[in-house]
């Protein structure tokens, strides 16, 4: 396969989801005296084998007990969100501008805030995206259609000829595919570390980084 077009998730896909996991621990710090570390991870790593609900709302509860405060948490979350250099997976640049060289439009589709267009600008990345799918600037999130809908038109291609590269079954490959898009799961960043056989027949490839992912779709 050919792809006319290739939509990215950012988190665990372009820059380490490692950025939103420590910012969310600092915002949640601001409420509580003292946050037990090993609590806290097991609250991630629970989140991410459930491949359902709010990472943020299930912090809220386990430490607050309602989510009241989850609107402030997530205030302080997203001022310290700031995608650095370091934080850039370079398979991901070198991956987007093989595909631009061959003719593949490129955007993104993710749950991001709007600090991430001065971190893809910085390096090098903005530059080659035609589709800047980023939730804060479109006021919809992942998994809700509409933001898949609004890549296909913005980037003028049909589902069938459009691949989706993401680190979610939830969010990325499950609402993808369910529009006809062929779906790649990245297993890292927040990807489940333990899916299920089952889990692993959804999307149309499942690798651990983008290396030679290039190759793998055009087997396809």
């Amino acid at each position: 396969m050919k792809p006319d077009s290739v939509t990215f998730d950012v988190g665990g896909i372009i820059y380490s989801d490692e950025v939103f996991k420590r910012a969310i621990y600092g915002a949640i710090e601001n409420f509580v005296d003292e946050i037990d570390p090993e609590r806290f991870e097991k609250v991630y790593q629970d989140h991410l084998k459930s491949h359902s609900g709010s990472l943020r709302s299930k912090l809220c509860m386990e430490f607050f007990g309602s989510l009241d405060l989850r609107s402030q948490v997530m205030e302080i979350a997203t001022s310290q969100w700031n995608f650095e250099e370091s934080d850039l997976y370079l398979d991901a640049k070198d991956l987007i501008q093989k595909f631009e060289s061959q003719g593949v439009k490129i955007g993104l589709v993710a749950n991001q805030p709007k600090s991430v267009v001065k971190s893809l600008e910085r390096d090098g990345i903005l530059e080659h995206i035609k589709f800047l799918g980023i939730s804060a600037l479109l006021g919809v999130e992942k998994p809700d259609s509409k933001i898949f809908q609004m890549a296909l038109h913005e980037l003028g291609s049909v589902a069938r000829d459009t691949i989706h590269i993401g680190n979610r079954l939830d969010t990325d490959v499950i609402p993808a595919k369910s529009l006809g898009f062929r779906t790649v799961w990245i297993l890292r960043g927040e990807a489940n570390p333990v899916p299920s056989r089952s889990d692993l027949e959804i999307p149309d490839i499942v690798a651990n980084s983008l290396e030679g992912l290039a190759e793998l779709i055009a087997s396809l």
